[in-house]
């Protein structure tokens, strides 16, 4: 993206900051990614998000090369994502300086669609004071799960955005990130994947070394309804894709060399 070549490295407007203030990135990986993907569905007649696929490969191609370690699961059911999720806060992350959660999927009245039913989106965060190794470190989740409507072959289209009641963390350290503010559009590709994914690939990419979490969402959020809209029609109008994000991270968090 242009202009990321001048990004300023943190420890020169930091370097003052006491240790304190960031999460301790020391831990021997830097954290584990959970995608949790859903492409076909059983009930509903929703369409198959072909999309999901580019989405998909992209994440685990961008975070693996940040030294991420990865796991992907595809079409569960309802209550496999509960047995994941269970899983996932029994699990040991001793040795992982942080949790991210993408999901990809439909949604529709305030819910996500798993491949039989709908479901809150609380599940994804409510599971983790369950979890002894993962408290005082941030958890990411990364939710595309705009309202179902048709797909067309090759061509960047809009999808209406959902929820309209948006669920928020009380668990600590979180960062949610929600594709699409109520009322905007969320623009996906078959070819070129989701506007969203694409630009959190892009930005995780380039800035991930020297850059603090919630500015490479600020970034992400610009790329969105700003370079998006205008390669779509030239001049942007009538075209903004809008995310939504809630925090109640109480540090900075940095995933390249500050903590090293």
């Amino acid at each position: 993206m242009e202009g990321t070549s001048q990004n300023v490295e943190p420890t020169s407007f930091n370097k003052h900051r006491p240790l304190e203030d960031y999460y301790p990135m020391t831990q021997k990986k830097i954290g584990k990614v959970y995608i949790f993907n859903q492409i076909t569905f059983n009930e509903g007649g929703l369409q198959t998000k072909y999309a999901i696929i580019k989405d998909c490969y992209d994440i685990q191609e961008v975070f693996q090369s940040l030294k991420f370690d990865v796991k992907c699961y595809s079409d569960l059911s309802y209550k496999d994502i509960l047995k994941k999720q269970l899983k996932i806060a029994n699990a040991n992350f001793s040795n992982y300086g942080c949790l991210i959660i993408f999901v990809l999927t439909h949604g529709r009245n305030g819910k996500l669609c798993a491949a039989d039913t709908d479901y809150y989106p609380d599940v994804y965060w409510n599971s983790f004071n369950k979890s002894s190794t993962l408290i005082h470190k941030p958890k990411l989740i990364f939710i595309q799960a705009p309202s179902d409507e048709a797909d067309e072959d090759l061509r960047m289209q809009p999808v209406r955005a959902v929820p309209k009641t948006y669920f928020i963390p009380e668990v600590p350290d979180v960062l949610l990130m929600y594709s699409c503010f109520d009322m905007f559009i969320s623009w996906r590709s078959l070819v070129t994947g989701s506007s969203f994914i694409q630009c959190l690939c892009k930005e995780f990419q380039e800035r991930a070394e020297n850059t603090d979490a919630l500015t490479i969402l600020t970034f992400i959020n610009r790329a969105m309804s700003l370079d998006f809209a205008k390669s779509l029609n030239g001049t942007g109008k009538g075209s903004r894709n809008a995310v939504i994000t809630v925090s109640t991270l109480n540090k900075m968090l940095y995933f390249g060399s500050i903590n090293k």
